[in-house]
């Protein structure tokens, strides 16, 4: 079998690691590669990025990140409340989520907060 891995950037009212029915519309950018190193540089490369342009970040899984503003929200009629807009930024190995360890944090090298 091919192993592929893929660097997503979503753009949601939720956490990149809620995977609610429909979560695909959320992704903004889309990476395929098919090293991991290459994929690990590239989710290195777009922590760096997206931690220069959000002031706030955490972090439930390793393989999935949030970023906000906290100025950044949206009225939603539906709930009659305003909702965090968070940029989220995610690694799938072969269409799942990827395992990572504490090696591969360190390699990311990030501030991360942890939930």
């Amino acid at each position: 079998m091919k192993v592929s891995w893929r660097v997503m950037t979503t753009k949601s009212d939720a956490e990149p690691w809620w995977f609610f029915e429909g979560w695909q519309k959320d992704i903004v950018h889309e990476w395929t590669y098919h090293s991991k190193d290459e994929a690990m540089k590239k989710y290195q490369a777009e922590v760096k990025r997206l931690s220069a342009l959000y002031p706030n970040s955490k972090a439930k899984r390793l393989n999935a990140i949030a970023f906000w503003n906290p100025e950044e929200i949206f009225f939603c009629e539906a709930c009659d409340d305003d909702l965090q807009v968070y940029h989220g930024l995610i690694i799938f190995e072969n269409d799942r989520p990827m395992d990572m360890d504490e090696l591969d944090l360190k390699k990311i090298g990030a501030q991360i907060e942890w939930v």
